[in-house]
This record gives structure tokens, sequence and C-alpha cells, in this order.
């Protein structure tokens, strides 16, 4: 976290010369076309709030856009488009070799393998749905808790169905499995996991109370291994639902 405040700190100040608020832009633009200028002449061309023009331009030379001449009233100019030209492509230049080190240094340690930890029994179902809501091929769902589940997520078990997704569920003998899905049967499943299309995963506490999601597809397809791995052992009871 440290490395990254510091990183966001020394690339932050080549974003901040392209960030121009409105009044900032028309103020520039303004004075573009006016060559030099009085605060009150550049807020009525710029149609801004001549309280707050003082300030806008003060923060327009802060950034090199713009000069002033000391006087009564002060009187400001913009510079050279040519040597705005040359600065921006400068701070461009500066700006993408540092995002291309970072991405050198990402690309050296390899793909980030990512699990976000969401709490909250509510989130948790909220995820599952989001996560059932994009299965396009295929979701999976292992859990003991097949009767809530159900419950839960009803909605969105039918509406993948109808979008012609296959939804396999690993439950316990005597929980029922809701009609077109394939119910594999085994009774030592202690935690909910889900899995669609091998790129999405959750894995989930037994009481919901918290899950860790991942979209990366090397980790998700690894709790998809696992969870076929279940479907297949002992050569588990396999039934389809009409």
């Amino acid at each position: 976290m440290e490395d990254f405040e510091k990183e966001l700190a020394d690339i932050s100040k080549y974003f901040e010369k392209f960030a121009m608020t409105e009044y900032e832009l028309r103020a520039f633009l303004a004075l573009v076309m006016l060559g030099t200028s009085t605060p009150d002449n550049i807020a009525m061309t710029a149609k801004i709030p001549r309280t707050s023009t003082y300030k806008i331009l003060e923060k327009l030379e802060e950034r090199g856009l713009i000069t002033s001449m000391e006087g009564r009233p002060k009187v400001f100019k913009a510079r050279n488009i040519y040597e705005v030209r040359k600065m921006f492509s400068e701070n461009v230049d500066v700006l993408f070799e540092k995002l291309t080190e970072l991405s050198d240094i990402l690309t050296e340690k390899g793909e980030p393998q990512l699990i976000f930890t969401i709490y909250g029994k509510e989130r948790v179902i909220e995820k599952m749905k989001e996560v059932l809501n994009s299965a396009e091929r295929y979701a999976t769902i292992s859990t003991p808790r097949l009767r809530e589940i159900r419950q839960e997520l009803g909605k969105e078990i039918e509406s993948a169905l109808s979008r012609n997704v296959t939804i396999n569920i690993v439950a316990p003998d005597n929980q029922r499995a809701p009609p077109g899905t394939r119910i594999y049967r085994n009774n030592s499943l202690i935690a909910t996991d889900l899995v669609a299309d091998g790129s999405k995963a959750i894995i989930a506490a037994p009481d919901l109370s918290a899950c860790g999601f991942t979209d990366n597809p090397i980790l998700a397809e690894h709790l998809n291994e696992f969870v076929e791995i279940l479907t297949t052992k002992n050569g588990m009871n396999h039934e389809r639902l009409a």
C-alpha cells in the first residue's frame, strides 16, 4: 500500500495537467481568444462567475497554462499555444512511461489472483444473484443449504434456465432441487460454492455471513475443478429434474 500511494501521488500530478473543470476550461479558451485581458473581461467572455474568476485564473497559472502581469487590475495572458502543446506532450510521454513501468512490474509478478471478501448475508446473497445472472453457459452450486438457496435465488435460477444455462447442483440427499436442474448428491458438504462459466466463483461461509469472490479465470477454474470432483466422486448419484 505504501508503494501504491507513492505511485499514485507521482502519477496524479501528470493527470492533473489534463483535468480542467468547466470554468477553468472556459477561462483558458477565453484567454486564448482574447490574448491578454483583465479578470472582469475574461469572466464576461467565458460566462463564468466574477467572484470565482481570480481563483480560477490562479489555478491555470499554477498549471503553467497562462501568465500574469501585476497591475490594477491584474492582467492575464495565455501562454503560446505551441508552448502549451509541448508541455502537454512532455507530460503525456512521462505519464505513459510511468504506466508502462507499472505494467512491466505487474507482468514480472504474473497475473494477479485476487479474491474479494464480502461480509453480511444480504450482500453475499446479492453477489450470488449477480454471478448467476451473468452466467451464459453453465453454473454450478454446491451447498448443504439448498432449501435456503432455492428460496433466495429461485428467480435467478429460473431465469438462467430460461436462457438455456445448464444449472448443476450438488446437495445432500434430503433436499429437493429446482425443476430443470441437474442434481448430484453429497452429504458431506460444509460450505456453499458457486461457479459460473468457469470465470466467476464464490466460496461462502457455512452460514452465508461472508464469502470470497473472484473473477480471475485461473482461480475460478480451480474451484470449478474442485466442484466437478464432487459431482463424480464415488459414482455419485446424478438426477436430471424435469
